[in-house]
């Protein structure tokens, strides 16, 4: 409501001064044409009152009645015959206010018929100036207001963003650090020489998730950093049981990604490929960055057909989750397929970067 008082008074403010200077012009004008002209009898403060009254009439006429429904409603042929009918009556009414009293001064009829024509004429364009200013002003007004709330509204429609994007990237934090704490735990009980290394590299995970995925983007060459100490802990894992590649084509360069975008696509790979019941399992993964303004990743591992309705909950959740977020940060930049055939369950994600 304050905001809504302070439009309001802004614009009284506006207007007020307008008319001020309007009448400020028009008494100058007025009284150094008064000093030239004997014919003129009438006081120049009534003649300046008289034709700014007729003035603001056509202009409020304009702005509250035409402008609203038929001007922004685009129904411009009706607009403009209405805008020149008001014109012309309001330069007949200051025709008639001025001239007409002006008769018992002005000798001569034809002379009077003229001096009626002229009077008209001058305040007709008079009349068109001002409404075509103050319309130009009001539009623009409308314009800048519009444009002010279309910004609020990407400022909170990209603060929805963001809080959206940091809730489905703190899915992922708890997600990765509870599976791979269960896997420590479970060397442990085998007493397994292998648990101190992955609690160092479960460090150096965490160490990047807590610390360099606080940004919306991180460089790639980070993000795949982190991807290669999560493989080497897969690798641990799986005992070099299962076969687990990553081939990277081309050079990531400076190139920005979001984070932990990839993660959850190649954990599922692992845990439907490596760690599922087939004896025969892979993951094969394929990064391409030839084409420096696009993004290629491949994701091949071997797929049951036996999965338990709880194996594929928990797997979809992390793949909508990227979904998701590739809508918020990539939208009609990226494309993701996903298909099973077979004994092969295949990813396939391009994200544009231009």
């Amino acid at each position: 409501m304050s905001n809504i008082k302070k439009i309001s008074r802004s614009r009284i403010a506006y207007h007020i001064l307008f008319w001020v200077l309007a009448l400020t012009f028009w008494l100058f004008t007025m009284f150094v044409a008064s000093s030239f002209k004997n014919i003129v009898k009438l006081e120049p403060v009534l003649m300046t009152l008289i034709f700014n009254l007729c003035f603001a009439a056509a202009v409020y006429f304009n702005l509250l009645v035409l402008i609203p429904r038929l001007f922004k409603k685009q129904r411009f042929f009706l607009y403009s015959v209405s805008l020149l009918i008001t014109i012309s009556i309001a330069a007949f009414f200051i025709d008639f206010l001025l001239v007409y009293p002006l008769q018992s001064f002005v000798q001569g009829e034809e002379y009077f018929q003229e001096l009626t024509f002229f009077v008209w004429f001058n305040f007709a364009f008079f009349t068109f100036i001002y409404v075509g200013v103050t319309s130009f002003l009001s539009l623009m007004r409308e314009l800048f207001v519009l444009q002010k709330i279309s910004f609020q509204l990407k400022d909170i429609e990209r603060e929805k963003l963001e809080a959206e994007l940091k809730a489905l990237k703190a899915q992922i934090n708890p997600h990765f650090l509870f599976n791979t704490l269960n896997n420590i735990y479970s060397l442990t009980l085998d007493k397994s020489d292998k648990a101190p290394s992955l609690v160092l590299k479960l460090s150096d995970l965490m160490r990047y998730i807590l610390y360099d995925c606080n940004d919306r983007f991180v460089l790639l060459e980070k993000e795949l950093d982190f991807l290669n100490n999560y493989l080497d802990l897969q690798r641990i894992r799986l005992d070099d049981k299962i076969p687990v590649q990553m081939t990277v084509k081309g050079n990531a360069n400076s190139s920005m990604i979001a984070p932990l975008l990839f993660e959850p696509l190649i954990e599922n790979a692992f845990k439907h490929g490596a760690f599922g019941k087939m004896n025969n399992g892979f993951v094969n993964i394929l990064f391409n960055f030839e084409d420096k303004e696009r993004i290629e990743l491949v994701i091949e591992n071997s797929s049951e057909s036996d999965w338990s309705q709880e194996d594929k909950k928990d797997s979809g959740i992390g793949i909508k989750n990227v979904i998701r977020r590739l809508e918020l940060l990539y939208p009609e930049k990226h494309n993701l397929e996903i298909a099973e055939v077979d004994n092969l369950f295949k990813v396939s994600l391009k994200i544009d970067l231009s």
